[in-house]
């Protein structure tokens, strides 16, 4: 897809393309209610992976007076944000 900016609004341009009839086969037999071009960005990009957050588990567990920190910033800036405390444990 690509986008052109006139007056800082932005407009859809569809190009076309040639393809060989094999490649126009395939695209249809991936197509079924999608557009070509919803086809073929989902063979051209890629899903991003989600990251696993508990590689990040005891990452810190010998680092006891920066997680206290941590906590008390924490808790300040939902003081100053919120108006509320924060019951954060280590």
């Amino acid at each position: 897809m690509c986008i052109h900016y006139v007056y800082g609004k932005a407009f859809r341009v569809a190009r076309q393309i040639s393809v060989s009839n094999e490649v126009y086969e395939l695209l249809s037999k991936r197509k079924g209610k999608k557009s070509f071009s919803q086809v073929i960005k989902e063979n051209l990009c890629p899903k991003e992976e989600k990251k696993d957050i508990m590689r990040f588990a005891g990452a810190m567990k010998n680092e006891r007076k920066k997680l206290e920190q941590l906590n008390a910033k924490i808790a300040a800036e939902r003081e100053a944000n919120y108006g509320r405390d924060f019951e954060g444990s280590i």
